[in-house]
């Protein structure tokens, strides 16, 4: 017997390629400045001290601040699934940084919910029996709520899905 497939996707793979080159440019900028600003300051010393200050110490405080500012960016608007996929009673999940794809089987989801996020986006977030949480990407809410109201649906009443 064949199985219907159903496929949402949240976020579109350009949008995140923009996203992501953005946020890289913005945080090297900013590490630019910090590693500037903090090589100006140690070099400045006083008049009677010959002793040059290292870059190394500006290079490290640069990166650091670049890598942080990132991460923080990634981990509110880019770490989430893009897309999901239910078929046969499996979830799978595709995420876009890095790059990899998760199977779950639906009966193990135990709770869907949409939770606003940020500027008007929505998130899907499943929670799973083991307490697992899969979140997706930042979706529009009309995406998102279909999403979840058909996998609300499914959990409900698993076999509904056949044809």
């Amino acid at each position: 017997m064949e199985h219907a497939v159903q496929s949402w996707a949240f976020g579109e793979p350009t949008g995140w390629t923009i996203a992501c080159v953005l946020f890289l440019l913005w945080s090297g900028v900013v590490g630019l400045g910090v590693y500037g600003i903090s090589y100006r300051l140690l070099t400045m010393g006083s008049l009677d001290q010959e002793q040059r200050a290292s870059r190394q110490t500006s290079v490290v405080l640069g990166i650091l601040v670049a890598l942080a500012i990132f991460l923080a960016l990634y981990f509110t608007s880019l770490s989430g699934f893009s897309q999901l996929e239910l078929r046969d009673g499996q979830l799978t999940f595709r995420y876009i940084l890095p790059e990899r794809t998760m199977v779950l089987p639906l009966s193990e989801v135990i709770h869907v919910q949409e939770e606003p996020a940020y500027k008007g986006r929505w998130r899907l977030v499943l929670t799973t029996e083991t307490s697992g949480t899969y979140e997706s990407a930042l979706a529009s809410r009309t995406d998102v709520r279909r999403a979840g109201d058909f996998l609300r649906e499914q959990i409900a009443q698993p076999y509904s899905l056949h044809r």
